[in-house]
């Protein structure tokens, strides 16, 4: 009886069917009154559910992001306390195909952590800039370049390796004898805050591990407590730190 009251939506179907289940169960030997007490107990219950929900005041509706089997779930508990509630496709068809907004040309980009390969090796420089990346890279280049087209004697360049100069991309440079790849640049992380900067900076610096040309660890001294949580297999190199 009850299952008829919620499965069948129609009320001359839902009438159709008591009478069907009325007619079997009368020739399995149940009788007329059972039917009659079953289905003002089904009543009442239903009285009663309807005056608690009224009771409950009325919530606003909350929209949560669909996902199958928990959020049909979600759904039934906060019906049981008067929460309206819908559900929303986390992507839809629109998010996917379309993408009006012209991508920012990478130097152009300003308030971020970029990272710049070596040609030559597999070491990276990781590096913040509030600038546009683009004035920042021509400030590296420039001390490379004017580093790197001196003509060395052997012992000068000897002691030239062993000076540390503006930026570690120039030592590397300089001491490895390597061509950075400009052109592979790329911005690994954006953040407008500076403070906030210069952490990602140190977490990208310290997920770099032994690639790492960088001198130092970054402008923030990030504790290395945080090694296990970023997947760091191998810890900063300590000799690539200036000597002060």
């Amino acid at each position: 009886m009850e299952r008829s009251q919620c499965l069948v939506s129609d009320v001359v179907d839902r009438k159709q069917e008591e009478a069907h289940i009325k007619d079997a169960l009368c020739k399995c030997g149940y009788l007329k009154w059972s039917f009659d007490k079953v289905k003002s107990q089904m009543q009442q219950r239903k009285q009663k559910t309807q005056k608690k929900q009224d009771q409950l005041p009325s919530r606003s509706l909350v929209v949560i992001p669909y996902v199958e089997r928990t959020s049909e779930a979600v759904t039934r508990i906060m019906r049981k306390y008067n929460v309206p509630c819908a559900m929303k496709p986390c992507e839809t068809l629109r998010s996917i195909l379309v993408h009006p907004k012209k991508k920012e040309d990478k130097e152009q980009t300003s308030e971020s952590v970029n990272k710049v390969s070596c040609a030559n090796c597999d070491k990276t420089y990781v590096g913040k800039t509030g600038r546009k990346l683009g004035v920042r890279l021509q400030e590296h280049r420039t001390e490379v370049e004017f580093k790197t087209k001196r003509a060395f004697t052997r012992s000068q360049r000897s002691s030239s390796s062993a000076e540390y100069n503006k930026s570690a991309l120039t030592d590397h440079a300089l001491q490895e004898n390597h061509v950075i790849n400009w052109s592979d640049a790329s911005v690994i992380d954006r953040e407008p805050d500076r403070a906030t900067r210069w952490i990602k900076e140190a977490i990208h610096i310290r997920k770099e591990g032994q690639q790492a040309m960088n001198r130092e660890e970054g402008s923030y001294q990030l504790s290395h407590a945080y090694d296990r949580f970023l997947g760091t297999g191998l810890t900063y190199c300590a000799k690539n730190r200036k000597k002060k």
